[in-house]
């Protein structure tokens, strides 16, 4: 009984098993409370006047009484023979008769523990509820009624005369007595059933909340546990807090080794950075074999311990992934890709050959023909056979210098030089070859001197292709070729800007990615590597190439090369 009834009683549940557990405890209170209220009580009996007891055979028979009755609750409460709820109203109105038997034994209107009839009130509305509570307000207002009835027809103890009890003057005392304690006990019974019910709705909410979260707790912890991708979380000293089983499989280290460790001292190849996207890196697993792995890192917003609410959150989130296997597929791809542009590369130079060699295979065949009346052939057929040769020497020739130069793209060689000086060298190099390039009017409109960091030598192979096509465009046209340029200058990094704007036809917009094609071209003496050999310098220069054109310009190529 006793482990029974000193059980932690949980939040108020309308369930039969809480309701009994309640009772018990309400029966170890009572026990408990008359106890302390009579012992303590007895210790002033002859020392304080106005305190009224009934002689002590009387005290020790009506505790013997109402421990007797407690245990048989008990044993009667364990056997659950009878509802919970109509016991709970039996042992509150027994509770409500022994107070009312002990407020008539200590003076009726004028005892001491008057005011303790309010707790079988207060408890009827706790336990049982609204409907409970107002019932046993109900029974002790009666009860105490009977009480100050008895006391107002003369129906006292013989023992009250020896004391300092003095009876009521008038009726009006006693009824006002009655009113008073009869509305408290209503109101106490109203207002603890108003509250349990408040508990009872608040504990079905708590714990339909706490199922939810636990719900989501054991979804998390799946989730987090199941997923393919490690995640590291650390706090705001960058000590590692979690660590699911992707990354102890990825990374080889276990678990119970990196919780509570540096994260750098753990992971000393694994760089976080602000502001940092996704990273690669080679890491060695526990094992001794060698890894890639691809790794980012975001800030979570956690809130910080009580003081530290001025400084900025530094709780990481780290997600980590095995890359090896996807870096060498994606070099399969990039291999296979690459043999099937090599193949249409050497399809189309086979095509582009076929003009030339027969050009020049047709020139030879008439020199053989005439090689005996070689005296006899006319000096202008005879120089025109041996341009042709030459020429169509010199196109493939030229188609094989760019072939190659596209596909085994030299090392970069950055340095420091003027880019304006280099201009000048290009134009006045194009200007030269008249055979090449039909002359046109070139204004270079850039700053002196112009800081460049780059290839030099590559530099010059794309402003030659540039201009070449510029002036070639406005030959036609007799327009002009306008070269300028500008700094742009942002947050991460310097930028050089340059542009080589020409008044030809211009290229039209759905052509305009199409030109950087290899082999793609519309001129009739171009070999189509040009402006692809551009793209491809300007891309390993981690630049930007962009085609536009306006009113006033038909073509305008715009080059962005990044500074050191």
């Amino acid at each position: 009984m006793f482990h029974c009834i000193t059980r932690s009683p949980p939040p108020v549940t309308d369930s039969e098993q809480e309701t009994r557990r309640h009772l018990l405890w309400w029966i170890l209170i009572r026990i408990l409370l008359f106890t302390l209220l009579i012992s303590s009580t007895s210790l002033f009996r002859g020392k304080v006047h106005s305190v009224i007891l009934p002689p002590l055979p009387v005290t020790i028979a009506f505790l013997l009484g109402l421990y007797g009755f407690s245990i048989g609750s008990v044993l009667l409460l364990r056997k659950r023979s009878w509802p919970a709820r109509k016991f709970g109203i039996i042992q509150l109105f027994s509770d409500t008769v022994f107070t009312c038997l002990l407020v008539y034994g200590t003076g009726c209107s004028q005892s001491v523990f008057t005011p303790i009839l309010i707790l079988p009130v207060i408890a009827g509305g706790l336990i049982l509820y609204r409907t409970g509570g107002l019932i046993l307000a109900a029974a002790t207002t009666l009860l105490y009624g009977a009480v100050l009835g008895c006391e107002l027809l003369g129906g006292i103890p013989g023992y009250f005369y020896t004391t300092a009890y003095k009876a009521p003057d008038t009726f009006f005392i006693d009824s006002n007595l009655f009113a008073i304690y009869g509305l408290i006990f209503f109101l106490a019974a109203l207002l603890s059933g108003q509250l349990a019910r408040r508990l009872r709705f608040t504990e079905e909410k708590l714990s339909k909340t706490a199922l939810e979260y636990d719900r989501l707790s054991i979804l998390y912890k799946q989730i987090f546990d199941d997923i393919s991708t490690g995640i590291i979380t650390t706090d705001q000293k960058d000590f590692i807090t979690s660590y699911n089983q992707a990354a102890e499989r990825i990374t080889g280290h276990p678990r119970e080794r990196v919780l509570g460790q540096a994260f750098n001292r753990c992971f000393p190849v694994i760089l976080l950075q602000e502001n940092q996207g996704r990273c690669v890196c080679d890491f060695q697993k526990i094992d001794g074999s060698l890894i890639r792995i691809g790794y980012s890192s975001s800030y979570l917003n956690m809130p910080l311990a009580k003081g530290l609410e001025d400084q900025q959150a530094r709780w990481k989130v780290i997600t980590l992934q095995d890359i090896s296997q996807i870096e060498r597929m994606e070099q399969q791809v990039r291999e296979g890709e690459k043999m099937a542009a090599i193949g249409a590369l050497s399809a189309s130079i086979a095509h582009d050959f076929r003009n030339p060699l027969a050009a020049i295979s047709g020139s030879a065949q008439i020199l053989t023909m005439e090689q005996a009346n070689i005296a006899a052939l006319n000096p202008t057929t005879f120089k025109t056979l041996l341009g042709i040769i030459l020429r169509e020497s010199n196109r493939m020739a030229k188609t094989i210098t760019d072939f190659l130069q596209f596909a085994r793209p030299a090392p970069i060689h950055a340095e420091w030089f003027d880019l304006s000086s280099l201009m000048d060298t290009v134009i006045t190099k194009l200007l030269a070859e008249s055979n090449t390039v039909v002359a046109a009017k070139i204004s270079n409109e850039m700053d002196r001197p112009l800081d460049c960091w780059a290839d030099r030598q590559q530099i010059q192979t794309i402003l030659t292709h540039l201009l070449e096509n510029a002036m070639v465009a406005t030959s036609a046209t007799q327009g002009v070729v306008v070269i300028a340029n500008q700094e742009i200058h942002s947050t991460d990094q310097e930028v050089l800007c340059f542009e080589i704007r020409d008044q030809g036809p211009g290229i039209p917009p759905d052509l305009r990615e199409k030109v950087f094609t290899p082999f793609f071209s519309s001129r009739t003496d171009g070999t189509g590597l040009g402006l692809a050999i551009v793209r491809q310098i300007v891309e390993n220069h981690h630049g930007r190439i962009e085609i536009d054109g306006n009113a006033t310009y038909g073509c305008i190529i715009r080059v962005s090369l990044p500074l050191a």
